[in-house]
């Protein structure tokens, strides 16, 4: 058996026909509406009920009425106050006071009263009968089927009920607008109906025409003769705010004001008091130039449209003119704006979507009869004639009319017109490889002041679907945060497109230049640390993290090891350091317990021009390890080139004077990388020292007359460098001078292991890139040895020139991290390389890793 429904004393009802009971499908459920003296059982889903045994129900299936009469056997069924079942509302639909059945004609006799449900396309999804019988704490609900003053309906301001008055008096009532008791109906987003707010004496003996509610509890009413009053949900008095005017249309709220529209007294639309006043004693303030004077207003619906903080548009339902009026607040007074026509026009509501006004309006009909419920969008916006044709979406079965509408409650209104969502990406650039399978994603915020960053939508587009295929970009997540991922197809550049929209169909849009390069010789471990092209020094921090140091740039940048992408932190330490912006050059680096040292490469333009800044010598201590890693910086010295050639000169390693010729590679014009130049390019700290390190030399080879081997001088005193201001004053002091047989090659990069096993990374001192991997101990009397670890030939005109964290012991099959600097490298087909033109989201140094070989 289906739900019992209670049952109240028997009415009488009129004959009933022969019709069959039938079953009507809505747009959420089955509906099944029974009048029974002019009162709805509204039953939805699967639902039974007892046979009828030789009568049934006749139902006008277009607008959902039933007309005729119910008998169910021997018995009939009696109207409940309450439908048994609710069904929810939908957001964003619209929702219609209906009065009447459609079981006789309307006059002053008092009919029940619906709530029918619209989609905003204008099919009906289902019709909530309002009690016609009082039982419990429901109070029973009907109005007069030809006032079309009445029936004004209205969506709170929080958005969560509707609101209607009507006349507590049984359905048959003559001349229900001369009674006096009011019944307030609340219905709430889940469907339920409260109607137990009744006013015995509000009307007067005359119209109630409408509620509006700011939170469900705090209720105002308006009518024909008792003006305004506010009252609470339950309560059956009410404080009345104005004496002098008593006849009073539309209630509404707007930006947190009481409005009400009128046709007496000289008033149309008028603030109530000052925002929303709960005592007597309020001024009526018609606005500022009387919009719709000597008009007839029903409804209206206030929009901010210009960006300003209070309404400065405004459209009227003026019954008369069967007219919606467009007025726009300027200087300071509200000026027509132009018209559309709507039939006997006087429920109105709207919201903004895409920027537009989209408006839904009600028609009362001839005599306050049938009617329509139109649509019309003014895509005109603030202080422009309105513009947009008249759409009609439904009508009134006969012998029923529609009075106001509102949207249905759960909805969010918008009435003021927002920033558009905003959306961004942490990076212009985002680059890509071949092949490689950890290309980096990128994360996109994005958010909306008016809907929140959970009512973005975002889609990508590429610009280059060669490149970057539509089938291959995706926007994944949900909230302010989203992921970016593009699987590229081919070497070369495409701009992605990401646009966000809201719900109310503003967007904005940003771009990401997407550049993609060529697999490295189809080896599967080679990453890409993007941000920047030319890192010539890491230092290992522990956790699978490393930070690099780049010789364009005097940035400092963290990067997840193994993994392709920008860098995880960046250390930007410009403000502080001696030189300002001006590059460093920074090409070698070394740490001690906490505290990590970064050098210039102290040498010559490439042209041979000096540059004092490629001199400085800085310290920065660490913090935590890992992603954790922050750094603080400690201080600088900016005479160890200085030191290092007077050094020589005054034949301080007792070699003679000038023996390294120190002087003469320093001097201006020459060029920064030949077997000539000065130039720095390794940094290591001596066997079990924390004071002494070992600077590394690209340049000049030794002697000056071979230039075959390869130098390192010991600074003995490096932490008092660092230490006695920025930039300091202590000069370095020196050990004797280390020479090497490399093979005719300087040294890129040396590193050890806390055993003290050193790499030294081989390379030309010119820019013919030859490469070669060897081991040594640390000791000054013994040579480095050649290993036989092969290093891959990698991207085309790059360096390697950085060592990650030494293996620990270092043996053979240990896995060696290694690093090109990439300044030289066309990585997208273009011509272009980090120095000449790659943005620098899209710059980018090859990393990878080698088998070692002794």
């Amino acid at each position: 058996m289906g739900p019992q429904f209670p049952l109240s004393p028997p009415h009488d009802h009129p004959e009933a026909d022969d019709t069959p009971l039938v079953a009507v499908p809505g747009g959420r459920a089955d509906v099944l509406v029974v009048p029974v003296k002019g009162s709805a059982l509204r039953m939805t889903g699967s639902r039974s009920l007892p046979s009828p045994s030789a009568a049934g129900v006749r139902r006008a299936l277009a607008a959902g009425v039933l007309a005729g009469a119910a008998a169910l056997g021997a018995a009939a069924l009696p109207a409940p106050a309450h439908a048994a079942t609710t069904t929810a509302f939908t957001a964003g639909d619209l929702v219609v006071y209906r009065v009447g059945n459609g079981g006789s004609t309307l006059g002053s006799t008092s009919v029940p009263v619906f709530l029918d449900e619209y989609s905003p396309a204008g099919a009906l999804v289902e019709s909530v009968p309002l009690p016609t019988t009082t039982s419990g704490g429901a109070n029973e609900f009907s109005d007069a089927g030809s006032a079309a003053s009445d029936g004004e309906l209205t969506l709170s301001a929080n958005g969560q009920y509707l609101l209607a008055a009507g006349y507590d008096s049984p359905v048959g009532t003559s001349s229900v607008t001369s009674t006096s008791a009011v019944t307030i109906a609340r219905a709430a987003v889940d469907g339920s109906v409260d109607t137990s707010t009744v006013l015995p004496s509000f009307a007067a003996g005359n119209n109630i025409r409408s509620a509006v509610s700011s939170n469900g509890t705090d209720i105002w009413v308006a009518g024909a003769a008792g003006g305004i009053a506010h009252t609470t949900l339950g309560s059956s008095t009410a404080t009345t705010l104005n004496s002098s005017d008593l006849n009073f249309r539309q209630l509404g709220i707007a930006d947190g004001q009481l409005y009400a529209s009128s046709n007496k007294n000289s008033l149309t639309v008028a603030a109530i008091g000052t925002g929303l006043p709960t005592a007597a004693g309020q001024a009526v303030s018609n606005l500022p130039g009387n919009p719709d004077s000597g008009g007839d207003p029903y409804s209206y619906a206030l929009f901010t449209l210009g960006g300003g903080s209070t309404p400065d548009t405004l459209y009227v339902a003026d019954n008369s003119a069967g007219k919606i009026l467009k007025f726009s607040l300027t200087s300071g007074s509200w000026k027509a704006e132009g018209s559309v026509k709507v039939s006997s026009v006087t429920g109105l509501t709207g919201t903004l979507s895409g920027g537009k006004v989209v408006l839904y309006a009600t028609g009362s009909g001839s005599s306050g009869t049938s009617g329509t419920l139109s649509t019309v969008t003014d895509s005109a916006g603030a202080g422009a004639s309105m513009s947009g044709s008249v759409t009609t979406l439904a009508s009134a079965a006969s012998k029923t009319a529609f009075r106001g509408v509102a949207f249905a409650p759960g909805t969010t209104v918008v009435t003021a017109a927002s920033a558009p969502p905003t959306v961004s990406t942490p990076e212009a650039g985002l680059p890509a490889a071949i092949g490689d399978s950890t290309n980096a994603t990128m994360p996109v915020t994005v958010g909306d002041t008016a809907y929140g960053a959970a009512g973005v939508t975002v889609t990508a587009t590429s610009s280059n679907t060669t490149v970057a295929p539509a089938s291959g970009i995706s926007v994944t997540g949900t909230g302010a945060t989203r992921t970016l991922a593009v699987t590229p197809a081919a070497v070369g550049y495409s701009t992605i497109t990401l646009t966000a929209t809201a719900p109310d169909g503003t967007s904005a849009t940003t771009t990401v230049d997407y550049g993609v390069s060529a697999a490295v010789a189809a080896d599967p471990g080679a990453r890409y640390y993007s941000g920047a092209g030319n890192g010539s020094t890491i230092i290992d921090v522990g956790g699978g993290y490393m930070l690099v140091g780049d010789d364009e740039s005097n940035v400092l940048r963290l990067y997840q090891e193994g993994v392709s992408g920008p860098p995880v932190k960046t250390f930007d330490f410009t403000s502080l350091l001696p030189y300002g912006s001006t590059e460093i050059d920074i090409e070698a680096a070394a740490v001690a317990g906490n505290r990590i040292y970064w050098t210039g490469s102290m040498s010559n333009s490439s042209s041979g021009n000096l540059e004092p800044s490629r001199s400085t010598l800085f310290a920065t201590d660490i913090t935590g390890s890992g992603a954790s890693t922050t750094l603080s910086y400690v201080g600088s010295y900016t005479g160890l080139r200085g030191d290092l050639i007077s050094w020589d000169q005054d034949n301080g390693h007792g070699l003679g004077a000038n023996y390294l010729g120190f002087a003469a590679s320093a001097a201006s014009g020459v060029g920064g990388h030949t077997a000539e130049s000065f130039n720095v390019e390794g940094l290591e700290f001596a066997p079990g020292s924390t004071t002494t390190a070992y600077l590394a030399f690209r340049g000049p080879l030794e002697s000056t007359s071979t230039r075959t081997q390869a130098l390192l001088v010991p600074v003995t005193n490096i932490n008092a460098l660092v230490t006695g201001g920025n930039p300091g004053t202590t000069h370095a002091t020196f050990g004797a001078p280390i020479l090497d047989n490399l093979g005719g090659l300087g040294v890129r990069e040396i590193r050890k292991n806390a055993s003290n096993q050193y790499l030294i990374i081989a390379g030309s001192p010119d820019e013919s890139y030859q490469f070669a991997l060897y081991s040594w101990d640390g000791q000054p009397a013994d040579a480095p040895v050649a290993t036989h670890t092969t290093l891959p030939a990698g991207a085309v005109d790059g360096s390697w020139e950085s060592l990650g964290a030494i293996p620990n012991p270092l043996v053979a099959g240990s896995t060696v991290s290694i690093m090109q600097d990439n300044g030289d490298t066309v990585w997208y087909n273009d011509g272009l390389d980090s120095k000449d033109g790659i943005i620098p989201d899209l710059q980018k140094d090859l990393g990878d890793s080698v088998t070692y070989t002794p």
